[in-house]
């Protein structure tokens, strides 16, 4: 059985199509979806569906995402309850996004510390959305180290690897390890070293489809063809990574404690 530890199922692309994409990942053998939030309304309709869907095994985080930081001054009041409803289970997707920089990076900084504190205040695991900007990013989460952190889409390479790893922070792989090209392979080299232990994986559907699906939609379903190259870059048997992938996401989520 596999998991998907990031899936945009309330983006614009799969929102309406949500019961027949959720039922064709539970038909791939997809048991547990988490539906992250990027803005306050999504995030209410991640929770929304996480509770619609509750028996695939859909759970929910809250969070704003780096593109959205110009538009909050603060942390959401509503977010202080939402994050108590047992669905929630981490706050996400945070961080800096320099490679785009839709936001001022400014704000993108206050917006990422202030809910760095709100999922400290809430003893809440952390997505993180770091793109260009590791340096920044490690220069604030050095003071957050009590928090458990998960480098979505992890992007950091060899560099960083080491460091994310003093961290015991976890790092998610997606439909990148299937793709051709300089960067694919460097981010296989670090599926390759990185320990078992500190690994998740992700769809971040509608994006980033896996080889064979590459520049078509992209959905929770197609988590299995990154189970593949995972496995074979690490000569695993897939039953042995599914095992050690659903023990990883329970530590870090610890979603069993919440109502399927």
């Amino acid at each position: 059985m596999y998991i998907d530890t990031h899936c945009h199922i309330n983006s614009e692309e799969l929102r309406l199509k949500a019961r027949t994409v959720i039922t064709r990942a539970r038909d791939a053998g997809v048991c547990r979806m988490l539906v992250v939030g990027c803005n306050f309304e999504d995030s209410c309709e991640a929770l929304a569906m996480s509770e619609d869907f509750s028996q695939f095994g859909i759970y929910a985080s809250i969070g704003i995402h780096p593109h959205e930081a110009k538009n909050y001054g603060a942390v959401p009041s509503e977010f202080a309850q939402l994050v108590n409803n047992p669905k929630v289970v981490a706050v996400g997707e945070i961080g800096l996004d320099y490679h785009y920089d839709n936001s001022p990076r400014e704000d993108q900084k206050r917006m990422f510390e202030a809910q760095l504190e709100f999922a400290r205040e809430h003893d809440m695991p952390v997505i993180l959305h770091i793109r260009d900007a590791m340096p920044e990013a490690m220069s604030i989460l050095k003071h957050y180290a009590d928090l458990k952190l998960l480098f979505h889409c992890y992007s950091g390479g060899l560099e960083w690897l080491d460091r994310v790893l003093s961290m015991d922070a976890m790092c998610a792989f997606g439909g990148a390890v299937t793709w051709n090209g300089k960067a694919s392979e460097e981010l296989r080299e670090v599926v390759r070293r990185i320990p078992i232990s500190n690994m998740l994986v992700e769809t971040d559907s509608p994006y980033m489809s896996p080889v064979p699906y590459r520049g078509k939609l992209n959905e929770p379903a197609n988590v299995k063809y990154v189970y593949e190259a995972i496995a074979r870059e690490r000569g695993m048997l897939m039953h042995d990574l599914e095992v050690k992938i659903d023990s990883n996401a329970e530590r870090f989520f610890e979603w069993s404690m919440s109502n399927v």
